[in-house]
């Protein structure tokens, strides 16, 4: 496993390695990147679909007035709404990896054995079970909740021998507790402190 030895970023391989590192916030001889030249910009004005905002120009009062007043401008009927929520609802039924690869959370993402993990935390309790030789997996099923309105819960994991889907979470919220008072099945929140543990070798296990 390789990682940043001012961050700890898990790099693919030697190559994204080291330049992670070199441009790395928190590597106090990092590499400072030269200001974009006119050339650049230029050549960014030329290619196709390119608009004021890829190349960086300021936007002026005027344009920001008239995209506040057009936004402003779209209200959603209540049949549009319902309608937009079934749509999305079944998307993701039909489409669990668009969720789960990029709306559990808000935390850095982390690649590592191909998997896509949401922050440190989930890539330090994977590497606990790979560690302890137990089986473990990403799951896409989905669970039915209710939270102001019907909404779907994706477990972080599925421990396919001891049956036990695994949330791997850092704050709390009313929310999390609502999906979790309402999921059928085994579940086991992995939070701050068993995190501390895992750390320190001394997790009592699942």
């Amino acid at each position: 496993m390789l990682s940043c030895k001012f961050c700890s970023k898990i790099c693919k391989n030697d190559n994204s390695l080291r330049n992670h590192s070199r441009l790395c916030k928190l590597n106090p001889d990092k590499d400072i990147l030269p200001p974009k030249s006119d050339k650049w910009r230029e050549s960014i004005k030329n290619r196709k679909n390119a608009n004021q905002f890829t190349y960086g120009a300021k936007v002026s009062e005027e344009t920001k007035r008239k995209l506040s007043e057009a936004s402003k401008k779209q209200v959603w009927s209540e049949e549009r709404r319902q309608n937009h929520s079934i749509a999305m609802k079944e998307a993701v039924e039909k489409n669990p990896d668009s969720y789960t690869s990029s709306n559990r959370g808000r935390t850095k993402q982390v690649i590592f054995d191909g998997i896509k993990f949401q922050g440190q935390w989930e890539l330090e309790f994977y590497l606990y079970c790979k560690r302890n030789s137990i089986r473990i997996e990403r799951t896409n099923e989905c669970f039915d909740y209710e939270w102001n309105g019907s909404r779907k819960y994706f477990p972080d994991f599925f421990l396919r021998e001891k049956n036990l889907y695994i949330e791997v979470k850092g704050y709390e919220t009313e929310r999390d507790r609502a999906k979790w008072s309402a999921f059928p099945k085994k579940l086991k929140v992995i939070g701050k402190e068993e995190i501390k543990k895992i750390r320190k070798g001394c997790f009592g296990g699942l």
